[in-house]
């Protein structure tokens, strides 16, 4: 990758990573759970909505097994102890994303891994995660853009101005 690239996407993702912060905890969403997002956006080969919907749906899918496993954890602790009970349903919730994996709207196995771990970054609340995973996509989306409008601006190259001499 050429340094104008790489300039450009610094730039463009010290400016959105500003703003996500700032935002998120102006708003109480989850800063982590949108980096998350943005890092699966990117995981996913960018490429606009194209990678949104890759990686948003699986870092969703994601965040719904471990809801999954924190509600199917709960019954066996009297049984098998929590270090057990969590332990025995993530294995199941982790061979649940692999097998769920051969949907093709769900097939981003890194992505749904990485939303899992959004859910238990934010606190295990939901409605949080959720909203923060999206912003994160999008903030990966609106990095992607920001980064080819730097890179029309550092390809600018103005004409050399014309010289008149003034007769004296």
């Amino acid at each position: 990758m050429d340094m104008k690239k790489l300039l450009a996407i610094g730039i463009s993702s010290g400016i959105i990573g500003f703003a996500w912060t700032v935002g998120s905890f102006m708003l109480g969403l989850s800063t982590v759970a949108g980096f998350i997002a943005w890092s699966s956006f990117f995981a996913a080969g960018g490429n606009g909505m194209k990678g949104v919907k890759k990686a948003l749906i699986a870092n969703w899918s994601g965040t719904c097994w471990g809801i999954v496993t924190s509600f199917a954890a709960g019954p066996l602790i009297p049984f098998i102890g929590e270090t057990g009970a969590i332990s025995a349903t993530n294995g199941l919730g982790a061979c649940g994303i692999i097998l769920l994996s051969k949907v093709s709207l769900v097939s981003f196995i890194p992505a749904a891994f990485l939303g899992w771990s959004a859910f238990i970054a934010s606190g295990m609340d939901f409605p949080i995660t959720i909203i923060s995973l999206a912003c994160g996509s999008f903030a990966g989306f609106a990095s992607e853009i920001l980064t080819d409008v730097i890179l029309k601006i550092m390809r600018y190259e103005p004409k050399e101005e014309m010289v008149i001499d003034k007769a004296v």
